[in-house]
């Protein structure tokens, strides 16, 4: 095959890989996507679509509270001195991109809203934000593609709700304000039937408009372009071989390469030799093309590597019958009337941590006592007014009690028992929890003790929305995995993206974005959207730096 030149190789259709693409067509040069699935998104259009940007312009539009100093001394309390992965430089490298990165988008007629409320993760902490720093892209007909909808991932769950619009839908059982939220997207969902628009949100409404624009802007995308190597010259890379369509090809690339091709999640044998067990690819829910050879390129060429053990966990309630993504249990452990414990039957973690947390602290707690899976267990309160999984408030389905993928009986002890948990145990943790729902105030791990604890909690609960009593029959327990939304490790990059050696000189020509690149705030989720803010951030500025 004879060879085609550009000004950049982009692997990967991740927002990383987009926004590159069109923030390099923007600067005047000629630009090449290349996706090795059939279809363009890539894990970022099956997330929930937000982006953590702090200090952005449309907290200064609305006069939110932020600042550059706030949100620079708010990640620094997640990263260890002397951290190659995640430098001052790095960081503030980010930080003062927010705007650009927003004026980008808004340029080329990307509307963006606020999630209000939506806290920090890590509010209490020097520099964290109760009011949130995250922002969505509205809804998107996906019909706007034309024929390039039939390459483009499709909405992964049902109904086209914002991310933003999620913790009030889990209220519906509750509160007029959860009903009416729902009648609202229901309503969107019935006029896009009724209309014939395809009503995409969250990550498959941001990534659909991110699609149209580099489209719009005659943008060179191909499918079916699996990277098999970099193409080196003299220690620089110069661009990728691929499997196009089939067919083995060279794409050269005059400016670099950038990587943003996700991580190894559905790798096997490369979480077997990174990461800590227990750990199973078939708990994640990062898309089918996250297999790790664009990391294991990069390492070949002399790429260090940090956080390779780490991955983005979330719980998740292994149930095979519902559609992949609605599984993840994460709103449900905020809300009253449940608590999480471990085989010995004793509490280990805030249930209203955020999910990253919550995945870290199974593994601690299981390398001395068994908890992957840990067990969430609920009352018939929780059941009649809150979500579950795919369960609407209300019901358990027949078929997960027949199936053994929940446990349900009318005492604790008998719960315990089949749960093959000690029964004087769980009863005791019971108890205990019982004992402080009367103060509202959990004095063993502080559920409900922070803005975000509270954020999916139920505010009609009061005085703590995070805090009921399991008490009433009958109780129900479903295990709960550590999934994940995806690897976190990858290559040791610097402020402008470039991937780094061991000795902490670049690799001429090479980029990483996203999580094939190493974490800016270790092994920590810090606000919703963290993980494709930064690959749209280090995604424009490799870009960017290419074309200088």
């Amino acid at each position: 095959m004879a060879d085609e030149n550009f000004d950049i190789a982009i692997v990967g259709s991740g927002v990383g890989g987009l926004t590159a693409t069109i923030a390099a067509k923007l600067a005047g040069m000629q630009p090449v996507l290349l996706e090795k699935r059939e279809v363009i998104g890539g894990s970022s259009a099956l997330s929930g679509g937000v982006l953590w940007l702090p200090n952005n312009p449309l907290m200064q539009r609305d006069g939110i509270a932020d600042s550059r100093e706030s949100a620079l001394t708010y990640l620094a309390n997640f990263v260890p001195e002397g951290d190659v992965c995640s430098t001052p430089a790095r960081r503030e490298a980010f930080v003062d991109a927010v705007a650009p990165l927003v004026e980008l988008m808004q340029s080329q007629d990307i509307p963006l809203l606020r999630c209000d409320g939506y806290s920090d993760y890590y509010d209490m902490l020097p520099g964290g934000n109760a009011t949130g720093r995250s922002l969505e892209a509205k809804v998107f007909n996906a019909n706007r593609l034309g024929e390039w909808k039939k390459k483009f991932t499709s909405q992964n769950f049902p109904i086209p709700a914002r991310a933003s619009e999620s913790a009030k839908l889990t209220l519906l059982g509750v509160s007029w304000e959860g009903r009416m939220k729902a009648a609202q997207v229901g309503l969107r969902a019935a006029w896009g039937k009724l209309s014939g628009q395809a009503i995409y949100s969250s990550g498959a409404a941001l990534q659909g408009r991110l699609l149209e624009v580099a489209l719009r802007l005659g943008c060179d995308i191909r499918v079916n372009a699996g990277l098999t190597g970099l193409e080196t010259e003299n220690g620089r890379v110069t661009g990728v071989h691929v499997t196009l369509d089939g067919r083995p090809e060279t794409i050269r690339a005059r400016r670099g390469v950038l990587i943003s091709a996700g991580g190894f999640a559905r790798n096997a044998a490369m979480r077997k030799q990174y990461q800590q067990e227990p750990i199973s690819s078939d708990w994640t829910h990062a898309n089918p093309g996250e297999t790790g050879e664009a990391i294991e390129a990069m390492a070949n060429a002399g790429a260090a590597l940090g956080y390779m053990d780490e991955s983005w966990w979330i719980p998740t309630f292994a149930n095979p019958d519902v559609p992949e993504g609605s599984n993840q249990i994460m709103p449900e452990l905020h809300k009253p009337h449940v608590v999480v414990v471990d085989h010995s039957g004793q509490r280990f973690v805030n249930e209203s941590e955020n999910y990253m947390a919550f995945g870290r602290a199974c593994y601690a707690r299981d390398k001395t006592v068994p908890a992957i899976p840990a067990w969430a267990v609920m009352d018939a309160d929780h059941r009649k007014r809150y979500t579950f999984g795919f369960a609407m408030p209300g019901r358990v389905p027949k078929d997960w009690l027949k199936k053994g993928l929940a446990k349900q009986d009318n005492t604790i002890a008998g719960l315990a028992r089949q749960c093959g948990i000690d029964p004087a145990a769980l009863e005791a943790t019971i108890s205990r929890w019982n004992e402080m729902c009367e103060t509202a105030v959990d004095e063993d791990f502080g559920k409900g003790s922070s803005t975000y604890n509270r954020y999916y909690g139920d505010p009609t609960n009061l005085p703590n929305p995070c805090m009921g009593p399991v008490a009433k029959p009958p109780y129900w327990a479903a295990p709960l995995q550590i999934g994940d939304v995806g690897t976190c490790g990858g290559a040791v990059t610097d402020e402008h993206a470039r991937v780094l050696r061991p000795d902490g000189s670049a690799i001429d020509g090479l980029y990483a974005s996203g999580n094939c690149a190493a974490p800016i705030a270790g092994p920590h989720y810090v606000g919703a959207g963290h993980s494709i803010g930064c690959s749209a951030i280090f995604g424009m500025l490799a870009a960017r730096h290419m074309a200088a």
